[in-house]
């Protein structure tokens, strides 16, 4: 046996009276190292990108689609370009499974409630492929800035980025959204084996504020979900006050939800750290939902003029292979142009990170494109692109900002890698200028 007297001692007692004979080889899982996986993303990898990642990957992860296991002793996932181009997204095994539980479908309205940094969002994001729209939020506004720039890595073009706390969500989407990932915060203890400082941070107190905290979340989430959608709830923790009290009052509190299914993953029974997830859905009747449906707000677009949009014209025209694929849905904010997804909801009056896909500045008699809409293309979707391998000197060269040399006519040119956008370059007598963003360098590849 370890030594587990890193663990609070109230947390030990109450598991031991939780566990009562499983309780032993529970606390002997936290000899074990920490699990590592991530998920490939399906709006950007494919078969291939799967297969070039072989070398790092283990078993799959069985309750996710796309989830791997990966060596974390032998390999550095997180600074292969794959990761900078949004190819997967490191994530624990076990906090694949609510959305996998939630399964989203193209065309669904969703909303991520408490979504930083971005993984279940990202995976929502995948399940609807492109199609409906995905709210996700973060209240707190650093993290949710952490949030919007996940959702730009991985090339999604439907997510609008809002910062708020769930009540004033609550009260501009009445029963507007047809599924919602409530990932609530907790106290955190299926992270102690992983995270031994959030062991410092634990008290029951604690656990009784965030069980305060989760109800309150859960209420709001209830007001937004139309009758016949779906709330997945999940928590990191293995208390059953914040996890299956916490579903049996807000059912209580709200008759017309039932309990579709409840999970949980234990690290002495699964691979994977502790995690909790309970499937609900709302009751309809009298067919509510297609009114409710009907009654959704979008946003208001106001026309913009071809004049003030002509330099972003003749960059679709001379960059873009589907010009017409980038000429609705248009959102300008001062001189910042975005494409916001079909049927956006009204999301006046909030505070909005990221309004759909980012196309890029409008400034002074030119057009430039954003690093968010290279990611969101493919090689097909331009006219001109350059590849560059994944194990090249010119990977390293492009993600640390230099400055490359090639054959190709002039312009803005779509830096893939192994044929998976990256980035933008601008070419100018046969050498593309780097616009690889400054703040995402890397000078250690």
């Amino acid at each position: 046996m370890g030594d587990y007297s890193f663990l609070p001692t109230d947390f030990v007692n109450r598991m031991e009276q939780d566990l009562g004979p499983d309780f032993h080889a529970f606390l002997s899982s936290y000899d074990e190292n920490k699990i590592s996986a991530l998920r490939f993303n399906p709006i950007k990898a494919d078969e291939q990108a799967i297969h070039n990642c072989e070398i790092f990957l283990k078993d799959k992860v069985n309750w996710s689609e796309n989830g791997y296991y990966y060596d974390d002793e032998a390999y550095r996932p997180g600074i292969h370009p794959y990761h900078m181009a949004g190819i997967y997204y490191i994530q624990d095994a076990s906090a694949q499974l609510p959305v996998e539980m939630l399964s989203p479908n193209p065309g669904d309205v969703c909303l991520d409630l408490c979504a930083s940094p971005g993984g279940k969002t990202t995976q929502i994001a995948g399940y609807l492929n492109g199609e409906g729209v995905l709210i996700s939020n973060e209240p707190v506004k650093n993290r949710a800035k952490i949030l919007s720039e996940n959702v730009e890595r991985l090339g999604i073009r439907n997510c609008i980025v809002t910062s708020e706390f769930p009540d004033k969500l609550a009260e501009k989407y009445h029963e507007y959204f047809d599924k919602i990932m409530v990932d609530a915060p907790c106290s955190g203890e299926g992270m102690f084996r992983k995270n031994h400082d959030a062991c410092t941070e634990w008290s029951l107190e604690s656990v009784e504020m965030c069980a305060i905290r989760q109800a309150e979340i859960l209420d709001s989430a209830y007001d937004m979900l139309i009758p016949g959608g779906r709330i997945c709830y999940s928590t990191c923790t293995f208390s059953r006050l914040e996890d299956e009290i916490a579903v049996e009052k807000f059912i209580a509190r709200h008759p017309d939800m039932h309990l579709i299914e409840e999970r949980r993953i234990w690290p002495h029974k699964q691979k994977g750290e502790g995690h909790y997830a309970a499937l609900l859905e709302k009751s309809d009747t009298d067919d509510r939902a297609v009114e409710c449906k009907n009654m959704r707000q979008t946003y208001n677009l106001k026309k913009i003029s071809d004049k003030m949009l002509k330099d972003y014209l003749d960059f679709l025209k001379t960059a873009i292979s589907n010009p017409n694929d980038f000429k609705s849905n248009l959102l300008l904010i001062g001189d910042l142009l975005y494409q916001l997804p079909k049927d956006a909801p009204d999301f006046s009056g909030l505070h909005v990170l990221r309004g759909g896909l980012f196309l890029g500045t409008l400034k002074k008699n030119r057009f430039e494109p954003s690093h968010a809409l290279a990611l969101a293309l493919k090689s097909a979707d331009v006219n001109t692109f350059y590849d560059i391998k994944s194990d090249s000197e010119d990977i390293k060269k492009y993600l640390s900002g230099q400055s490359l040399q090639a054959e190709t006519k002039d312009g803005w040119t779509l830096i893939t890698v192994d044929g998976y956008s990256i980035g933008w370059g601008k070419a100018v007598n046969n050498q593309i200028k780097n616009h690889y963003p400054k703040g995402l360098r890397r000078y250690d590849t």
